[in-house]
């Protein structure tokens, strides 16, 4: 194990993944091995925020949010988040405390989706629940107290790889207005698994290009020749009249590329991305808080661009 801010957090997940064995590649137990890991940092929730579970009925299943709320009874700028995990193994529960410290941090709502996963609902179902969701809430926004202009999407790993597709999807289908998308060390959102990071950074036997690209298979189903931006955000052509984003990438991360190629093409498109490297940090690093001061300062500068963004303070 090479030594960074994040050495005492991978020593800890080390344990409970088996060292340096590869991670499981049954669906099932991945999850319960994520779920597993996610306990290990676990804090009780802030005093700020109530939490609440409740299911959104739409056509043919129900989706689970949870919501974060501060205990205002104001409209409050309000952000759905989705969580990571390879589209596969992430859920409410592995990102609950990531989740909660985020609405602790930066005094926003944060309602977190649990989209249907991989492999056995493959793409599009995750854009589609999560697109539905924003829509949803849109529509029951008073009941909520969303403050519609100061709504925002975010998520980590493959939850960013979500946000830039529903970002794009929200623009192209006349969906609600996005006042901004947080992308956490973003993706996969890309089919080439030969970029720089991913062939430099492959230190980790648990996180590296074979993982990545399994997760994208399970996806895909398959389909790595696809060019839908939807599925792969990075195929896009047309990156303008996107929300201003705010992407978060680590140094130490073989996904560093896709969140800085997704930043430059933004710009370059005249969209708005300001893009943050959290230098010596690997993926995941909001999870290290407790144990990395670096990842702390990472953390305080993410809610602090929230803020900004949101006109929160």
């Amino acid at each position: 194990m090479i030594e960074h801010a994040m050495t005492e957090y991978k020593k800890r997940v080390s344990e409970v993944r088996g060292g340096s064995k590869a991670r499981p590649r049954d669906p099932n137990e991945r999850r319960a091995q994520f779920e597993a890991y996610a306990d290990i940092f676990k804090e009780p929730y802030p005093a700020s925020i109530t939490v609440t579970n409740w299911f959104i009925a739409a056509p043919g299943r129900e989706i689970p949010i949870r919501i974060y709320s501060q205990k205002t009874d104001e409209k409050q700028p309000t952000i759905v988040y989705f969580h990571g995990g390879g589209y596969m193994s992430g859920s409410l529960y592995t990102h609950d405390t990531v989740v909660a410290n985020l609405a602790a941090g930066t005094g926003a709502q944060i309602v977190a989706v649990h989209y249907r996963r991989a492999p056995e609902n493959p793409y599009p179902a995750a854009v589609d629940d999560g697109f539905f969701t924003l829509q949803w809430l849109e529509k029951y926004a008073d009941r909520y107290k969303i403050d519609l202009d100061r709504l925002a999407i975010a998520g980590d790993s493959a939850g960013g790889g979500l946000t830039a597709a529903i970002s794009m999807m929200s623009r192209d289908r006349q969906g609600p207005k996005l006042a901004m998308q947080v992308l956490l060390y973003p993706g996969p959102m890309n089919t080439n698994i030969e970029t720089d990071s991913y062939v430099r950074i492959n230190h980790d036997p648990q996180f590296n290009k074979n993982d990545l690209e399994f997760y994208l298979k399970a996806y895909l189903s398959d389909k790595l020749d696809t060019k839908d931006p939807y599925a792969v955000p990075l195929q896009a052509t047309n990156y303008a009249d996107l929300p201003p984003a705010f992407i978060h990438v680590a140094e130490l991360d073989p996904l560093y590329d896709e969140g800085l190629l997704y930043g430059e093409r933004m710009n370059a498109d005249g969209a708005k991305a300001e893009v943050r490297v959290a230098k010596n940090l690997e993926h995941s690093f909001l999870r290290a808080v407790t144990v990395s001061p670096e990842a702390r300062e990472e953390a305080a500068y993410l809610y602090a661009a929230i803020k900004r963004g949101l006109r929160i303070g």
